[in-house]
């Protein structure tokens, strides 16, 4: 518990606590006017300055303090034994520690030579002595802080969801310090939140990649598989131009020789248009020898026998020479036809081979000249492969992120969903703890407002979810008992497993608007709590606020740690600023 706040200077008086209720009030003084005011009076600078000895940071109210040199110091129970910790309100990154020697052994590590401590690892031995944290939580880990826990224990705003110290805290962070104060895994929190996020942003890029919001390194995997094929071709064309290249150092001669070979082809085929069509012409000669056939010496007697005239044997002996003359003639050419066709056609097979080979050669000549050019040609083909590879590198990549991301999207599924089903195992196994807890809050609204109060836990993508709820209209006075009752139940269900350190700080704002029958029941209830629970209450409240009835009780009165009278210069500092 807490046990006292001081300050380096006499006008401050200290403010001594004890267990149980413990309230500073500000009252109306002797003398007081309409032109007073038990409002700021120093009341929520008192809890300031108790927040920031535990930690926090320096509120803007007690800056101009810092100027004059003001320094607090608040005593505690911790680790079993009372600790000072005395903080300057400027240049405070390090506390002066007082402690007894039994805690030197554990406390002496982290002093320097002047028995002070860093702010960092001033919360952590708080963490630890707190609220059992035992390890400092690193930044950006969504580990569990110290200083978030003491901002549940140390109420300076009134919010209207007690589930959050701020409207603006995340939903992960509210959900990881409440499950720690329940005493409930929180790490399942911080898991599935850290997933839930990575997974938020697995989507975001899928959108953008979708909408083609993001650079060209996201595309769809079908886009980059077409662009990926068509810039493979486009490298392998140009690796080929480059290992067939040859460098010509004169183009102009290999066109003069591709000239020279064309005519001469040319004129080979010329020639060998006129051997085949005079080979065309002998092999029909040849082939039809019956119109070079003469009738014979018989079968012109037998023509002029019918035509009533007669030849005399000289003259059919004439007929015959001449037969024979003509059938040797016709067998002479016929050899003549056959010799020239065989010359001709060995011709034209020379030829042919020659045409083939000066076709191969003009072919050669041609690929050169195709393939060559000058060594700044060679240059710049080289360069479009290079540039070409990369392009090929930087798709692969691409598509290979898109892969990676895709699975990595479906890795964050699977792990969301056991993360999800281990979750709500350890809510099964926790629900008649919280099912405790359900009831204690119910009760304590009951005894408010004689309505039910719901405090429920179930399990969603960003792990335990609690809900807390009134049947009942949400007015700022209720809202306001509800944020009491939650507080309340969690210093009396955590503070026996340690995960709470046992006290509770209410600034005035949480009684601001409340009936003043329920801020009669709310203090009973709350001394009771803690009473019945070993613990402590702090709170501050306008006498105004304090129905009579409650005022006149003797545990009130006794509780009652500071009364600061409107009419009092300075107010609970002694002091203006």
């Amino acid at each position: 518990m807490l046990r006292k706040i001081s300050a380096n200077f006499s006008s401050f008086q200290p403010v001594i606590f004890q267990s149980g209720f413990n309230v500073i009030l500000a009252d109306m003084g002797p003398g007081a006017s309409d032109k007073h005011s038990r409002n700021a009076r120093g009341k929520t600078t008192l809890i300031q300055a108790i927040n920031y000895c535990l930690g926090g940071s320096l509120a803007k109210p007690l800056a101009p303090l810092g100027a004059e040199g003001w320094s607090f110091t608040l005593e505690l129970d911790l680790f079993g034994s009372v600790v000072s910790a005395a903080r300057n309100l400027k240049g405070g990154s390090r506390l002066k520690l007082t402690f007894p020697s039994d805690l030197t052994g554990a406390l002496e590590p982290f002093m320097d030579e002047n028995s002070t401590v860093s702010v960092e690892d001033w919360k952590f031995l708080l963490g630890l002595g707190l609220f059992s944290l035992d390890r400092p939580s690193e930044s950006g880990e969504r580990g569990i802080s110290p200083r978030t826990l003491l901002s549940y224990i140390i109420r300076t705003e009134a919010v209207k969801d007690p589930l959050k110290i701020i409207p603006q805290q995340p939903a992960w962070s509210s959900r990881q310090h409440v499950a720690y104060l329940l005493n409930l895994n929180w790490e399942l929190v911080r898991d599935l939140s850290r997933l839930e996020e990575e997974s938020d942003t697995y989507k975001a890029i899928a959108r953008a990649t979708k909408k083609n919001l993001l650079p060209r390194a996201l595309r769809p995997e079908p886009e980059l598989m077409l662009e990926l094929a068509e810039a493979q071709r486009e490298l392998q064309d140009l690796e080929s131009r480059v290992s067939g290249f040859r460098v010509v150092d004169d183009p102009t001669d290999l066109v003069n020789r591709a000239d020279r070979v064309t005519e001469e082809l040319k004129e080979l085929r010329n020639e060998a248009l006129v051997d085949r069509r005079m080979i065309e012409l002998y092999s029909e000669s040849i082939e039809n020898p019956e119109e070079d056939e003469q009738p014979s010496g018989s079968d012109l007697a037998d023509l002029y026998s019918e035509m009533q005239r007669a030849f005399t044997p000289d003259a059919l002996q004439s007929f015959d020479t001449v037969q024979a003359f003509h059938h040797k003639l016709m067998s002479n050419r016929r050899r003549f036809l056959s010799a020239e066709l065989e010359r001709l056609r060995s011709q034209q097979s020379e030829r042919d081979e020659k045409i083939k080979r000066l076709v191969t050669s003009r072919n050669s000549i041609l690929a050169v000249l195709d393939a060559g050019g000058a060594l700044d040609e060679l240059a710049a083909i080289q360069n479009e492969r290079v540039e070409a590879s990369a392009r090929v590198t930087e798709i692969e990549t691409a598509l290979s992120n898109v892969r990676e991301l895709a699975q990595a999207q479906e890795d964050v599924r699977l792990q969301k969903a056991q993360l999800r089903k281990e979750t709500a195992r350890d809510l099964s196994a926790n629900r008649r703890k919280l099912d405790s807890v359900a009831s204690r809050f119910d009760q304590m609204m009951q005894e408010l407002y004689s309505v039910g109060g719901v405090l429920t836990a179930e399990v969603d993508d960003l792990g335990y979810k609690f809900t807390l709820k009134v049947s009942t209209s949400a007015s700022g006075g209720v809202t306001r008992m509800q944020l009491l009752c939650f507080d309340l139940t969690l210093m009396a269900e955590g503070f026996a497993e340690k995960h709470h350190p046992g006290f509770l700080i209410h600034d005035s704002v949480v009684f601001d608007g409340v009936d003043p029958r329920q801020i009669s029941a709310a203090l009973a209830l709350v001394k009771r709590t803690v009473a019945a629970s070993g613990g402590q209450y702090i709170c501050t409240m306008n006498s105004n606020d304090v129905p009579d009835a409650i005022r006149k009780e003797d545990w009130f009165a006794q509780g009652t740690r500071r009364v600061v009278l409107d009419t009092e210069k300075g107010g609970i500092l002694g002091t203006t600023f």
